[in-house]
């Protein structure tokens, strides 16, 4: 993960907010709230414990809860005064302690290159690293990408080629509201990526022409897009659609 976020590869937008908190300060200095867990029949213990109103209620809760008392070493006897605090000191010790050395075997490695001082040192710029962003992809996103490659200005090539370019502008716009294709699936098809870099794309997009194939051709490693130029946008935006969701599967990074 250190090594394609250092050299502008895709990056590892998959971590929860709690983990990236914690490679920011350390497990010991984050609280962890029973949302957290993903367990759902912990994390019902654990309301169980929280929402008993009466100390029969508690001790019952409790009993269903032992699995996960024992092993996580609480001998300390739980009361409607302290539940509380007990039950986030256990769903600290369920979602972090637990599970503290794989932890640190994954912060070690992203010691790497510099990358977990980077995180620490500018922790918000980095968030976008690590944390899937809530805005999603937009068609302006991925039409601002390219460098868009022209026949000579003036020539018949040209205005075939602006006709095309505006139906392409469409495309986009149609990919961003319906899912026939979407967005991500066009990414894939000429990047082999599904998200836009936080470094952005090295070499940086290109955006070719065609009248040799009624279909688009990709370079992914090239990020080189082709697409065919027609004369109706229903024909272009048809051949797109077909090559498109007949690619998965194919050059996927």
């Amino acid at each position: 993960m250190a090594m394609s976020i250092a050299y502008g590869g895709q990056s590892p937008c998959f971590l929860s907010e709690l983990m990236y908190e914690c490679l920011q300060k350390g497990p010991d200095n984050v609280k962890v709230k029973t949302k957290d867990i993903t367990d759902e029949e912990t994390k019902s213990q654990l309301q169980s414990i929280l929402q008993a109103q009466t100390d029969s209620q508690l001790q019952d809760a409790v009993a269903q809860a032992a699995s996960l008392i024992s092993p996580g070493g609480h001998n300390v006897r739980i009361t409607l005064e302290n539940k509380q605090e007990t039950a986030l000191d256990l769903a600290h010790w369920y979602v972090l302690q637990r599970t503290r050395a794989p932890f640190e075997r994954f912060r070690d490695g992203l010691t790497s290159l510099g990358v977990l001082d980077a995180l620490q040192n500018y922790p918000v710029q980095s968030k976008c690293l690590f944390v899937k962003a809530e805005k999603a992809l937009t068609a302006n996103d991925v039409e601002n990408l390219f460098q868009i490659i022209h026949s000579e200005r003036g020539s018949n090539a040209f205005q075939a080629e602006c006709r095309t370019l505006a139906f392409w502008q469409d495309y986009l716009q149609d990919a961003e509201i319906e899912n026939n294709v979407s967005l991500e699936d066009v990414l894939v098809f000429f990047t082999g990526c599904d998200s836009i870099p936080a470094l952005g794309f090295s070499p940086k997009p290109r955006l070719e022409f065609i009248t040799f194939s009624r279909f688009p051709v990709a370079n992914t490693c090239e990020n080189i897009l082709r697409i065919p130029v027609h004369a109706v946008y229903t024909a272009f935006r048809s051949d797109m659609d077909f090559a498109i969701r007949n690619s998965p599967g194919f050059g996927r990074a």
